[in-house]
């Protein structure tokens, strides 16, 4: 019971936390994380000071289907931020997450950043690339047109309003300025090849 107090104030006090890696950089307005001393603040694991740069919604496309997310939790665990939509609209036989994971390293040596980026839509590993300032991107793996693991031609994407949010808030990351062309794997149309 003596470690069942830490759990007591779940989510909303505030507290400060060095990260030790240098993986993490400031949002462009500085509002999540103060680069030079590499401090956190927020709340304890679920971090809504991100939610305010996110989209409220984003829509897939699945199967020639839409489906339209809303924003839920938001959480740090080191370099790692987690960030999860829910159904707007509950579907029976449809997956009820939409996860976008985002893994920040920072190399030392070029003082550059990079991020990993896993996209899951429930138990599909949708997307797995990595973008590093300002605009290259890494594109590991995808589920779309012309995917090597999914020779199919199963589509999931990002609707185009969607695709543009997320790049949009992926450039409040300081140092980034991709476009929608950058990551055109994850939007709908067949204009991708690898």
């Amino acid at each position: 019971m003596k470690y069942l107090k830490k759990f007591e104030s779940f989510p909303g006090d505030n507290f400060e936390v060095t990260v030790k890696s240098k993986g993490i950089d400031n949002l462009s307005d500085g509002s999540v994380i103060d680069s030079n001393e590499n401090t956190i603040k927020g709340d304890i694991i679920y971090d809504n000071k991100w939610e305010k740069h996110l989209p409220e919604t984003l829509t897939i496309n699945y199967h020639d289907e839409n489906y339209t997310f809303k924003k839920g939790n938001i959480m740090l665990l080191g370099d790692l931020v987690e960030i999860t939509y829910e159904p707007v609209k509950s579907e029976w036989g449809s997956p009820g997450t939409l996860e976008f994971d985002l893994y920040f390293v920072k190399d030392d040596n070029t003082n550059k950043m990079r991020i990993d980026i896993d996209i899951t839509y429930g138990d599909l590993m949708a997307c797995e690339f990595s973008i590093e300032q300002p605009n290259k991107v890494n594109l590991i793996q995808h589920t779309t047109y012309h995917s090597k693991f999914d020779t199919d031609n199963t589509v999931f994407a990002l609707e185009d309003e969607s695709l543009k949010d997320f790049v949009d808030f992926l450039n409040k990351i300081s140092g980034f300025k991709l476009t929608t062309y950058d990551v055109r794997f994850l939007d709908k149309h067949d204009n991708w090849k690898e």
